[in-house]
């Protein structure tokens, strides 16, 4: 494909276009996406407080390469290639699990939860075989604010240096404390950044969301200014109380306890580069975690996070199902024209548009990063 022209995408908000139809379509963006940003980039593997216990793991796949995500007897969370080291077989089907050991379902060979291979049957007539030497490959992984990160080719610069303020941005909702009440997977037949793009701003709710969201939210404050491959935007709600259930759904749950003055009738909706993005509000926080699965099909993790006191309210059952059901109405209707917005995006006539200042910077920031990617793999010019 010829070089991209980027230009536009580059200058100030006020006066940025979007990014070329061609990013949310084209087979060798995508290819360049999986090995630039996915595989070497820093990509959420979900919480780590829901790997809590020795032997229990999580399998996956980053940039079409299958994982293992496992707490060790020592206590340590380890990522492993999810492939035997005999002959390449798949340990686990994808999703959660808990076990004391991997044993591969082709040979029997055994690993430990630390990798270790310490059972190869019948391979004693194999001249120099050492066990040592066939443990399962081990990827770089990272655990922030109670994310677990990984970084698949080891080449990405260090967590910290990636997040760069991350932490201290989001330190009152002490995201690191909260804990899993809720979790679904589906299937999205859009772009993976489309996805995280609609979640991110503000200027489609009146249309979208005539009579579910679009009452709740006031105008978003200018987007954060941040260091590190993320974006991030405070907005105030527009009326007192939660925004993470619908009015006629009743009172949400009690104030996150690390939030005050402003933070405790607001929400946070941050993007984590590249497929990490969430609304930290003032009673719980929704995780999305999105990755491309073709170039129009995305699959999506969401979580709801909620503080210890509030799973512990006697009714929380019943609340923790209005929070589901508020999210699961704003989805659905966020899905409708995510898939008709690929469907355009498609027409050989597609042309990149403008971005709306007050209601898409968050968008627009993605996309400054974005181009930078492109043109720093001589896929774009400035």
């Amino acid at each position: 494909m010829s070089q991209l022209d980027l230009s536009g995408v580059l200058c100030p908000t006020e006066q940025a276009f979007t990014l070329p139809p061609a990013c949310y379509v084209d087979e060798d963006i995508l290819a360049f996406e999986q090995e630039r940003l996915f595989a070497g980039g820093w990509v959420s593997a979900g919480r780590t407080s829901d790997l809590a216990q020795s032997g229990d793991y999580l399998a996956f796949s980053i940039a079409d390469t299958p994982l293992i995500a496992t707490r060790g007897e020592d206590g340590r969370l380890r990522v492993f290639a999810n492939t035997c080291r005999h002959r390449g077989m798949q340990l686990v089907e994808p999703g959660r699990g808990q076990c004391r050991q991997f044993v591969c379902p082709f040979h029997g060979w055994c690993y430990k939860l630390d990798g270790s291979l310490f059972a190869a049957p019948r391979m004693e007539g194999a001249q120099g075989f050492e066990s040592t030497d066939f443990s399962l490959v081990q990827a770089r992984s990272e655990e922030r604010a109670g994310f677990l990160f990984v970084n698949l080719d080891g080449k990405a610069a260090s967590l910290d240096d990636w997040l760069g303020d991350f932490e201290s941005l989001h330190e009152p909702w002490r995201l690191e404390s909260l804990v899993t009440a809720s979790q679904r997977e589906f299937t999205v037949k859009c772009n993976w950044k489309l996805f995280i793009e609609v979640f991110n701003e503000y200027y489609h709710l009146r249309k979208v969301h005539p009579h579910t969201l679009s009452t709740l939210y006031a105008t978003p404050d200018p987007v954060d200014r941040t260091d590190g491959a993320f974006v991030s935007q405070f907005g105030e709600h527009a009326r007192r109380g939660s925004v993470g259930v619908l009015a006629e759904a009743g009172n949400g749950l009690e104030t996150l306890p690390g939030l005050s003055g402003r933070l405790a009738n607001g929400t946070r909706y941050t993007w984590a580069y590249p497929g990490l993005t969430f609304a930290a509000s003032r009673d719980a926080v929704w995780v999305l975690e999105a990755a491309p699965v073709t170039v129009s099909h995305t699959a999506v993790r969401l979580t709801l996070l909620f503080d210890d006191a509030s799973l512990s309210v006697p009714d929380f059952e019943q609340m923790l199902k209005r929070y589901e059901s508020r999210m699961a109405i704003g989805m659905d209707e966020d899905i409708v024209v995510l898939e008709a917005q690929q469907l355009g995006l498609r027409s050989r006539l597609a042309r990149p548009g403008r971005v709306c200042p007050e209601l898409e910077p968050s968008v627009h920031v993605f996309h400054r990063w974005y181009a930078h990617q492109l043109i720093g793999a001589g896929l774009g010019t400035a």
